[in-house]
């Protein structure tokens, strides 16, 4: 989206970190944009009728740096959901990929990217990945999540294509759970943070996880993410930067888990309260789990308008 289209600028400032940012409303919509570690972050933010966007800003600075950031070197740079194919740039083609990208340093987890030109494939079968290498940067794509559909298309670009093929497609593994329960696993490297929900019924005759569909619903301000399985399974949240927001939950009263199968950390604000998930947890909804002092989280489109 661009600046030509700006209605409003409000300038932060974080005195604790001295970070400055900046609060730019669009009016289709606002975005709190600011730079930490060599990193550019920007949240998506709802309107408010007697929203103080300074203090908010500040707020949301604070808590990213205390809450939500990952300490440098912990992750390595990698693309879900992936793919290569040639690009022609003028008159020269180039191979580029394309995925869902985690471990930026300048880019939000969870976004759909294109690299730069690949230079190298390297298909590294001990860690069950493809490792692409640009100019600037190096990509760990699991093998498991390589779309096939996409590089049926293009199969001479990767090595070995038809063997990896048999041997990875539909090696995705979902996680599950014991009858009785619903599980909803999130993770950074999926689009709008779902990665698969598992229900298997108490009563069933054989452990065979009911079917589900999921689906986003786009808002001309705010976006929204449906699950609905049978059984009366019926989950609906908003999703925005590093947290999602329920506002629907039917789960046929059985108990309710989340997990972070992600890298990063995620928030998630149900009826119940704020439940923390690490990389790796698991917990069920409910009041024991829920934090304390939940910290400030953005609550605006996790895809701001102009973020493509």
């Amino acid at each position: 989206m661009s600046d030509s289209m700006l209605e409003k600028e409000y300038n932060v400032y974080s005195e604790k970190y001295d970070i400055h940012g900046v609060v730019k409303d669009y009016g289709v919509a606002i975005k709190l944009i600011f730079t930490y570690e060599g990193k550019e972050v920007e949240m998506g933010l709802s309107r408010g009728i007697d929203t103080d966007y300074k203090k908010l800003g500040k707020d949301l600075i604070e808590s990213y740096i205390e809450k939500l950031a990952s300490p440098n070197g912990e992750r390595k740079l990698q693309l879900h959901y992936w793919y290569i194919s040639p690009h022609e740039i003028h008159g020269t083609t180039y191979v580029i990929g394309h995925g869902i990208v985690t471990g930026h340093k300048k880019l939000a987890n969870s976004n759909f990217i294109y690299t730069s030109a690949v230079e190298a494939v390297f298909i590294d079968e001990i860690n069950e990945e493809a490792v692409l290498t640009t100019r600037n940067s190096i990509y760990h794509c699991p093998l498991a999540y390589l779309r096939f559909d996409k590089q049926d298309e293009q199969p001479e670009l990767l090595p070995d294509y038809e063997r990896l093929k048999e041997k990875y497609k539909d090696t995705i593994l979902y996680p599950s759970i014991e009858p009785g329960n619903v599980l909803l696993a999130l993770a950074d490297f999926c689009k709008y943070y779902f990665h698969s929900l598992y229900y298997v019924p108490a009563d069933a005759k054989e452990i065979k996880p009911v079917k589900f569909s999921g689906y986003a619903h786009i808002g001309t301000f705010q976006d929204s993410y449906l699950i609905q399985a049978e059984n009366g399974i019926d989950l609906r949240y908003f999703p925005h930067y590093q947290n999602i927001e329920f506002y629907s939950g039917e789960t046929n009263g059985c108990p309710f888990y989340i997990e972070n199968i992600g890298s990063s950390v995620i928030y998630a604000r149900t009826w119940v309260g704020t439940i923390k998930l690490e990389p790796g947890d698991r917990k069920e909804v409910n009041k024991e789990n829920a934090e304390d002092e939940p910290p400030s989280l953005a609550n605006g489109d996790l895809y701001p308008a102009g973020i493509f």
